[in-house]
């Protein structure tokens, strides 16, 4: 078995050293276009092979994400705040809303690679006789998932389906997004769900990570349907549950080395019967993920937003009184040796400062590590699919369904979970628009830091709703308009290929 691991690990860096060598062979243009893999007619052999194709397209998938992940998806929110005025002017821009071209954290020649390999893999696999068709609906799970970001985050982009084995063809124009959505990310998800043999795996696509992406998508295109038999069809494979204790969920996120500092810091965990997909980064491997840099760098680039703490505090209040006038005869659900802790605990948890601190203005996401560590140490995963997330996606879906009584249920077992009062009827609103907002509240809560508020409020359409109110009262951002939902395409990608023109509008 060792030896099959060795082996398997040399073959993945021959195809990404392939790669490598025909970018230092090439000018600009192919460093930021999808990139050719020269000798992939040769390489696709045996399934041993198509194992560490695969296995090269997560590689792709770790560079791609360690940032990104949190930059197109979390940071453009009601959750944050700009955080230090020395901080990166690129992460700023983001909290901002005054996001420019010259963003480094617009290039997208990392995720090309990943398509790239997805493409190759896709062509290749099936010439492989007797290959394991869980691989190939591996890649098209993959391909489907950077598809479905690009589009997001840019709108239309270039389109590739086929491996780019050489010069020809590389300068394309691009192809719009709902083009894009229906004839490849639709189809991939699709066809990944048919190829697809294994129930669950933590860090690779399988039914469940498969099933979750395609109620992503369903949810994005308003096909409500289709989002909810994706979830129940997740939920019957009965590998996931919710956690239902305090330390059961914090041991989802938590990676604190142990240092001086730290003496009692268990180092990395996060496990638990929630995760359903993660990117897995591993110090061993030389695999580093950006969580620590973006959430609790030593120059911080973004606090929780004071907007956030008031609805956090607001809904569950953290002071004697205020908790026991609004849920009277429900015991708070931590006590420490000072007494018990009034509030939601995740608030505590999710924030610097824990138990101990609850001054508003200058916290970071503490969710995952609870101080600052040199990001050489970061081999925090990235959590993509959630069990909670789902059941409160389930919910919005119900909802928008006419199912208000499955979907309050649907809520109320997250907060049974959480140990958290439960919501009535009449709390959870009179109308499906103010049943949404309520879900997407309970969302906000518990999927901070996780990348899926920007995506959850351009879903519904209630960014420019719900994000510019807050920027006029607070003077803090630009007011969005509609125009400026994409992010605009990197300049340099305009510069090296004129067929991307014209930039997206506002930009």
């Amino acid at each position: 078995m060792l030896q099959h691991i060795k082996y398997l690990k040399i073959k993945t860096i021959a195809i990404i050293t392939l790669v490598s060598l025909f970018n230092v062979s090439c000018d600009s243009i192919l460093d930021e276009q999808p990139i050719s893999e020269i000798g992939s007619q040769n390489f696709w052999k045996n399934n041993i092979d198509a194992e560490s194709g695969v296995v090269a397209i997560y590689d792709a998938m770790q560079t791609t994400y360690s940032r990104n992940h949190f930059l197109w998806g979390e940071f453009r929110t009601d959750n944050y705040k700009a955080g230090s005025s020395g901080a990166s002017i690129n992460n700023l821009e983001l909290v901002r809303q005054n996001i420019t071209p010259g963003n480094a954290s617009l290039r997208w020649h990392s995720l090309y690679s990943l398509i790239n390999r997805a493409n190759q893999a896709i062509k290749y696999i099936p010439t492989i006789i007797g290959y394991k068709k869980s691989l190939l609906a591996e890649a098209h799970a993959l391909r489907a998932y950077a598809y479905f970001d690009a589009i997001r985050v840019w709108g239309s982009v270039p389109l590739y389906t086929e491996p780019t084995e050489s010069v020809v063809d590389l300068l394309r124009p691009r192809t719009s997004g709902t083009t894009i959505l229906n004839e490849v990310i639709i189809p991939d998800m699709l066809k990944a769900a048919e190829l697809m043999d294994t129930p669950s795996n933590n860090f690779r696509f399988s039914k469940a990570s498969i099933l979750c992406l395609q109620a992503d998508v369903y949810m994005w295109t308003h096909e409500f349907d289709k989002a909810k038999k994706a979830i129940d069809d997740m939920i019957k494979l009965g590998d996931h549950s919710l956690v239902t204790t305090v330390q059961a969920w914090e041991d989802l996120f938590y990676n604190t080395p142990q240092g001086p500092a730290t003496p009692d810091a268990r180092g990395k965990v996060q496990k638990g019967s929630e995760l359903i997909l993660s990117i897995n980064y591993d110090l061993v491997d030389d695999q580093r993920s950006g969580v620590f840099g973006l959430f609790f760098a030593g120059i911080p680039s973004f606090y929780v937003s004071d907007t956030l703490e008031a609805k956090w505090v607001d809904k569950f209040p953290i002071d004697k009184v205020g908790w026991e006038t609004k849920y009277p005869g429900v015991a708070p659900a931590v006590t420490l040796s000072t007494g018990p802790v009034y509030g939601d605990w995740r608030y505590f948890l999710s924030r610097s400062g824990g138990y101990d601190n609850t001054l508003v203005g200058t916290a970071q996401v503490a969710k995952f590590t609870k101080l600052n560590f040199n990001p050489s140490l970061d081999d925090t995963d990235i959590v993509l699919y959630r069990y909670a997330g789902m059941i409160l996606l389930l919910a919005e879906a119900e909802n928008q369904l006419g199912n208000t009584n499955r979907s309050l249920q649907l809520v109320n077992q997250l907060r049974t979970a959480r140990k958290l009062p439960q919501v009535t009827l009449a709390e959870f609103g009179t109308s499906i628009d103010e049943r949404e907002n309520y879900i997407l509240d309970e969302r906000q809560l518990e999927l901070l830091g996780e990348g899926k508020r920007w995506w959850d409020l351009r879903r519904t359409n209630k960014a420019i709703q719900i994000l510019n109110p807050i920027y006029q009262i607070t003077g803090t951002a630009s007011q969005l308009t509609e125009n400026s939902l994409l992010f605009p395409v990197y300049f340099e990608h305009l510069i090296e290929n004129p067929n991307l023109l014209p930039q997206n509008a506002g930009y």
